[in-house]
């Protein structure tokens, strides 16, 4: 299984005001960039290929697949006495600058 560190997202702006994470990315230990879907992530998740998180105060969070109430997945890093979705508080990037 493989570890990876998020350092950013993409959000997805939806019809009600609110928005969903539709790719996220990081630095690889080599320099580079990566960027994949929330989908694909998940996926991955799910079939224990991929680990994912997210520094906080200098602590590892660990990404986990959520549902919504719809029933929908989600990728949330949630942890370290916070309420919400860490993965919100990252910086997002926008398509021209992804690979």
């Amino acid at each position: 299984m493989t570890r990876l560190r998020i350092h950013f997202i993409e959000r997805e702006t939806r019809h009600t005001n609110s928005f969903s994470i539709s790719q996220v990315g990081g630095i690889n230990n080599t320099g580079e960039r990566w960027m994949i879907s929330a989908q694909k992530a998940i996926t991955g998740i799910n079939e224990g290929v991929w680990e994912f998180y997210i520094l906080e105060d200098k602590k590892e969070v660990n990404v986990k697949v959520a549902h919504s109430e719809n029933g929908e997945p989600n990728l949330v890093a949630i942890g370290m006495g916070y309420l919400h979705n860490l993965l919100e508080d990252l910086p997002e990037v926008s398509r021209t600058h992804s690979s």
